[in-house]
């Protein structure tokens, strides 16, 4: 009886694919840091900690999914033997980032998925799991697919994905609507107490309405960065799948339908105020550091004439900053969270903004004074209530 066990052993081991490859540390390590995204700290199943390889066709394919997002990436490689297998992200990612860069890198896998990786006078053995446990999430989404230029799904994406809720008892507000009509590509975020609205001529026809989570959009956003091409999107019923270069990323659309946000603007304006933006921004820096200790980083803004006073305040002392303005309308005084008006003026590249107040329980809708782009970017954000 004990001999069968052996043997059934045996022939299991000896059916585990065996994978033999070369590679550049630089190509590992980026291929590494781009599926890594897709990897949570937090997941129900073990095997979603780790990273998919795949080495066919002399193309080696890394993928990473926690069942929301997925992440897929290939590249050609120097391959003698095809396989695969599933290794731990961080400790494969921690190691390759630290060897010598620009060097080559010798990958192999053993029978009982031990994975060798070798590089000049360094090794390490890494116990992996077999690529049949891992989940088989495709990446094969179809649906109405059209081609975007990154550089303008870059600006879509930074002016908005910040103002999402993080959470929520509404799930929809974790992520941002992506709206397209007539050519003009829309992005809204909102979170309760600020919304961002950016648009963005685009050369595709069709009509769109659909709610992306926030976190995939910025992950696209730091995949895409250095991209000058393309970037093609597909959009089915239920995912969204982008592609750039040699990489492809998918996620869940959230369900539901998103908030009204264009009966959210108005334009009753009583005071507008045009700033210097990297001025405001440098005040409100300064002034943020007593606000912290603050439950709403709590700044006050005195505008009056041409002069805008920014105060905060807290048990170890106060700030003051003044900011020279032009202003029409009425004076106001006026409590912010500064952190939501940084988060504006640090994605803000215009010179001046313009502050357009209803009054001040009232939101505030920021613009950059720019004729281009004047309604192209419109950032309200809610006031705190000051006595």
């Amino acid at each position: 009886m004990a001999s069968k066990i052996i043997l059934s052993t045996i022939n299991i081991i000896t059916k585990e694919s065996i994978m033999k490859l070369k590679i550049n540390q630089n190509e590992l390590n980026k291929a590494i840091n781009i599926v890594q995204k897709a990897v949570s700290s937090r997941t129900p199943l073990p095997i979603l900690s780790g990273i998919l390889i795949e080495a066919k066709d002399n193309i080696l394919t890394l993928t990473a999914t926690d069942l929301e997002l997925g992440i897929k990436t290939y590249f050609p490689c120097e391959i003698e033997e095809e396989g695969s297998i599933v290794v731990q992200s961080r400790l494969i990612g921690d190691f390759v980032r630290k060897l010598p860069s620009n060097t080559y890198v010798f990958i192999e896998t053993m029978g009982n998925n031990n994975m060798e990786i070798k590089c000049l006078n360094s090794e390490i053995n890494i116990l992996g799991n077999s690529a049949d446990e891992y989940p088989n999430n495709t990446f094969d989404n179809e649906g109405e697919t059209f081609k975007i230029k990154s550089e303008v799904l870059k600006n879509l994406i930074k002016h908005t994905y910040f103002a999402a809720a993080i959470e929520n008892i509404k799930p929809l507000f974790t992520g941002c609507l992506i709206e397209i009509k007539n050519n003009l590509c829309t992005v809204v975020a909102l979170d309760g107490y600020r919304m961002a609205v950016k648009k963005e001529k685009i050369d595709y026809k069709g009509d769109i309405s659909i709610v992306i989570p926030s976190k995939t959009l910025f992950e696209i956003l730091r995949i895409i960065e250095e991209n000058k091409d393309e970037t093609e999107i597909t959009v089915s019923e239920s995912h969204i799948s982008f592609k750039v270069e040699n990489t492809i990323i998918i996620s869940n659309l959230l369900e539901g339908k998103f908030i009204d946000y264009e009966g959210i603007i108005k334009d009753n304006y009583v005071t507008v105020v045009k700033v210097n933006t990297e001025d405001m921004r440098n005040s409100i820096e300064r002034a943020s550091l007593l606000a912290r200790d603050d439950k709403n980083n709590l700044i006050i803004m005195d505008i009056k004439d041409f002069n805008m006073q920014i105060n905060s305040a807290s048990e170890y002392g106060n700030v003051e900053e003044n900011i020279s303005i032009d202003k029409e309308g009425e004076d106001i005084k006026i409590g912010f969270n500064s952190k939501y008006i940084l988060d504006y003026l640090k994605v803000i590249d215009s010179e001046m903004i313009s502050l357009n107040l209803i009054g001040k329980n009232n939101p505030c809708f920021i613009k950059e004074e720019n004729e281009e782009n004047k309604d192209n970017y419109i950032y309200m954000v809610l006031p705190v209530r000051i006595s």
